[in-house]
């Protein structure tokens, strides 16, 4: 076997020796029989079409990258993609269709509202729900899970870093749906663990506003260091009000912005320097040898040799994928989802393209703010970087 066969295999956290029984000098087998079928729920149209059709790109990636190096127990991966619109009434519908269908485990919502209508119908009783938003509170023991790090931890990270670059007069433009609700309920705490900050203007909007410019006119005036958008949907209004005002201080945001087709599509008025908490594939360059490192070279292989760049759209659905291809080949293609639901919470010391998991401290979702990497978006090179300490 190659030796980035080799790292195939070990990204996927399990050997393909003993997934196959296979000599270990030769390649897994092409896997054959009936697929193993999964459905991802995304929003392939509306609003947030942008990150949907990106985390399906990448699950199309994660799809091949695991039926190259042995599918699940010999048997192909095969993932069905269906389309919420960016509405939680739609995801709510289709779910309640692949649950009448069989399914034990389902990836989706990308969005918190979609993931949040989901939950009830899986909390208790599964299936095995894996939420592709990390903007939701899992129950703990619960069949739900969370990709990715929680946007309070993110924030958590921004005002560190916003203090230890000496930016303690700071500003907040915060917008009112769901993603932005879980960091709003988290800034008196904050505020709090960082006494050099001050929070000199705090402000929200609707995502539907057409201008936010009364709300920057406010913020402008207390005369802030740095300011943290949490946007969602509504960032492009934020951008260019801080754009028609001529804003020259460093902005924070939420990294659900780190894609490349954002990026091109706001050039004209991304403010400059723009800074996000993220995970740990946004500094690759900079992680250390060890087993994260070795699952980001798999991650970073897979997606050149599909031609593509990945950013933030087709992470938030590598780990989750990954982690039920590890369970289903641990357990089998026909585990219940008591039995998914089990393997995923005693899962640890799993690295993944964010960082390395442990799902043993009941938060659902297995990553910490350990992390985390400040990263900026550096727009001579057309890429994100690791931000000066």
């Amino acid at each position: 076997m190659s030796s980035r066969s080799l790292r195939l295999v070990a990204a996927l956290g399990i050997a393909a020796l003993a997934l196959t029984g296979a000599a270990a000098a030769a390649p897994p087998a092409a896997p054959s029989g009936a697929p193993v079928e999964l459905t991802a729920i995304l929003p392939l149209t509306g609003p947030g079409a942008q990150l949907g059709t990106t985390q399906q790109q990448g699950l199309r990636v994660l799809e091949d990258l695991v039926n190259r190096t042995g599918g699940i127990r010999s048997r192909p991966l095969h993932l069905t993609y269906l389309d919420d619109q960016t509405n939680p009434q739609v995801a709510v519908q289709l779910f309640n269709g692949v649950v009448a269908q069989g399914a034990q485990v389902v990836l989706g919502g990308t969005f918190s509202a979609s993931c949040k209508a989901m939950i009830p119908l899986a909390q208790t009783n599964g299936p095995v729900l894996y939420c592709l938003s990390p903007a939701v509170h899992p129950v703990r023991g619960s069949y739900i899970f969370s990709s990715n790090i929680h946007p309070v931890d993110l924030s958590d990270a921004t005002f560190r870093y916003f203090q230890a670059r000496g930016w303690t007069n700071i500003a907040l433009l915060m917008s009112t749906d769901a993603s932005a609700a879980e960091v709003v309920a988290g800034v008196d705490r904050l505020m709090a663990k960082y006494p050099k900050l001050h929070l000199v203007a705090y402000e929200r909007f609707s995502p539907s506003d057409q201008s936010v410019s009364a709300q920057i006119a406010k913020i402008e005036a207390a005369h802030p260091q740095a300011l943290l958008i949490w946007a969602g949907t509504g960032i492009p209004v934020t951008f260019h009000g801080l754009s028609d005002a001529g804003n020259t201080m460093p902005i924070a945001t939420s990294n659900s912005l780190m894609l490349y087709s954002a990026m091109d599509q706001f050039k004209a008025i991304l403010p400059n320097p723009l800074f996000f908490a993220a995970p740990k594939w946004a500094a690759y360059p900079d992680v250390s040898s060890g087993p994260v490192r070795d699952a980001l070279v798999t991650y970073f292989d897979a997606f050149k040799a599909a031609g593509i760049r990945p950013d933030m759209g087709q992470d938030t659905a590598w780990d989750p994928a990954l982690i039920v291809v590890q369970a289903l080949r641990a357990l089998g293609p026909d585990a219940k989802a008591a039995q998914i639901h089990a393997y995923i919470e005693n899962l640890h010391d799993f690295a993944g393209a964010n960082g390395y998991y442990d799902f043993r401290t009941g938060d659902q979702r297995g990553l910490t703010a350990n992390d985390i990497v400040m990263a900026r978006w550096d727009p001579t090179a057309n890429t994100w970087v690791k931000a000066k300490e």
